[in-house]
């Protein structure tokens, strides 16, 4: 596949991850859940990336999303946005 840099979205990324662990959340709670699942996209968006590893990273943030988050939080708005901000990194280097 080829490679895709995902400079600005691994930027959110990060900033979300900081935002949480500046909470300091209790080990297996959800925000603690939902901070691994965010430092495993970090890592795949690191270059070079390819849409396929992250797109299974993504994925498994949004089954997570579904299932555990509820849909009025703070945490299901971080969700949404990572999604959003991935698709339209996908969507800026498809047009490039």
């Amino acid at each position: 596949m080829r490679e895709i840099y995902f400079g600005e979205f691994r930027l959110i990324v990060i900033q979300q991850i900081r935002e949480i662990e500046a909470e300091n959340p209790p080990y297996q709670s959800t925000e603690w859940f939902l901070l691994r699942y965010l430092k495993r996209i970090e890592k795949t968006i690191e270059p070079p990336a390819s849409s396929g590893r992250v797109d299974n990273s993504i994925r498994a943030l949004i089954r997570f999303y579904v299932d555990m988050i509820e849909e009025q939080s703070s945490l299901a708005e971080r969700c949404r946005m990572i999604n959003e901000e991935y698709r339209k990194a996908l969507r800026s280097h498809k047009e490039s």
